[in-house]
């Protein structure tokens, strides 16, 4: 079986993207906490969120895991993506 292949069908590509999400959600914090001027790229949050229950709930498919846990992941990504869009909206008023 191809390296590649592996990876996805084992879940373990997706627990990557995951700690790549992760790592970008830490960094993203440290620099709104440390280094930004204002507060706006804290909307980008709710984004990196809506991705990552996306990419669990991809992982969750792959590996067949119950339903429910991927009808959670999905309701994750489906409020992360509310909030986010109410928050663009909120930004354009």
């Amino acid at each position: 079986m191809p390296v590649i292949e592996q990876l996805i069908t084992s879940g373990d590509f997706f627990d990557w993207v995951l700690a790549g999400i992760a790592f970008e959600g830490v960094l993203l914090t440290g620099w709104l906490m440390y280094g930004a001027k204002s507060k706006q790229p804290l909307t980008l949050l709710p984004n990196l969120l809506a991705g990552a229950s996306l990419m669990l709930a991809i992982k969750m498919v792959v590996t067949d895991a119950p339903w429910h846990w991927l009808a959670a992941a999905l309701t994750a990504a489906l409020l992360a993506h509310i909030v986010d869009l109410i928050s663009r909206l909120r930004e354009q008023l």
